[in-house]
């Protein structure tokens, strides 16, 4: 047995060790492909000292949220399937230098307490934290959080773009706003609300008290800080918002309502059902296109001005 053995190792040994070798300079060619991920963490870590709105969030705000339509200097830092815990964490990495932070807004959907992104169905997205941003959750399986964990012909295919016809992978704006969630190409409004509601239906709440936890901590260092902190529901078409489960919906939106209802500089506004939103506004039933981000942004910006500075 212990003869077998060795035969064995003596054959996969070097196997793994020409594995790494190979790896590793495939690895570093993946890492410096310009992303989404570098592009934001190279922004904040240049302007953050000038910014005065940073919006956080998932695909809600990373598409529905164009600071373009800002008064005041603003930056997009959402990403696709951003939790809470990652807002909460680019907050804590960049607060030292926000010099002139007055707003943080930050989406609360009908699946944002109930969720997390090292939990959900997109989790492979942690490394782009890890990578790019330098934010930790383990330090020893961040060791395997690697690019080359990826489809083998998707990154090949992103290497020969890159180094052939210099196209990288950023896909949002100067600002952070993305771009590829465009109306041109909207989607079906009836089956993509179907699908939609039933992908972010929890099955239970064992993430709540967690994310009412993590919505504390950002609430804490607004109130330290002295920045007023704007929480939102996105708005939605009505075939998303008719197939959401009422329960999980209610609990959320009831918890918001009450937790900021005595805070000071911390508001909320539910803008699941705004009236203002029609069929041309969305790309698909939970996602805004560049019209509906403009309206979007223009509202909560107008909300930012008016009523607030007025209270």
């Amino acid at each position: 047995m212990k003869y077998f053995l060795f035969r064995v190792l003596k054959y996969i040994f070097p196997l793994f060790l020409f594995l790494i070798i190979v790896s590793i300079p495939i690895e570093k060619l993946l890492r410096k492909i310009p992303n989404d991920y570098s592009y934001k963490k190279n922004y904040l870590d240049k302007n953050s000292n000038n910014i005065e709105i940073i919006f956080l969030g998932s695909s809600h705000a990373y598409f529905g949220i164009n600071p373009l339509f800002t008064t005041l200097k603003s930056f997009n830092a959402a990403h696709v399937s951003q939790s809470l815990n990652y807002d909460f964490a680019i907050l804590k990495k960049y607060q030292p230098v926000f010099k002139k932070l007055k707003y943080i807004v930050i989406p609360i959907d009908y699946f944002t307490l109930y969720s997390t992104l090292q939990n959900g169905i997109e989790k492979y997205r942690v490394k782009n934290y890890i990578i790019y941003y330098g934010i930790s959750t383990n330090p020893f399986t961040d060791l395997f959080k690697l690019e080359i964990s990826g489809n083998p012909l998707t990154n090949l295919a992103r290497i020969k773009n890159f180094y052939t016809k210099n196209k990288n992978d950023i896909s949002c704006s100067e600002l952070g706003f993305g771009l590829n969630y465009n109306s041109k190409n909207n989607q079906n409004l009836e089956a993509t609300g179907i699908l939609a509601a039933k992908r972010h239906l929890s099955k239970d709440d064992q993430y709540f008290n967690y994310n009412k936890n993590i919505l504390n901590e950002i609430i804490n260092i607004t109130q330290r800080n002295k920045v007023k902190l704007i929480l939102y529901t996105s708005p939605a078409y009505k075939t998303y918002r008719q197939n959401l489960y009422l329960k999980q919906l209610n609990q959320t939106t009831q918890y918001i309502a009450q937790l900021t209802h005595s805070l000071k500089d911390v508001y909320y506004y539910n803008l699941l059902s705004d009236s203002t939103f029609n069929s041309e506004d969305f790309f698909d039933a939970d996602h805004l296109n560049e019209k509906g981000a403009e309206k979007l942004t223009r509202k909560i910006d107008g909300l930012m001005n008016d009523k607030i500075n007025c209270n």
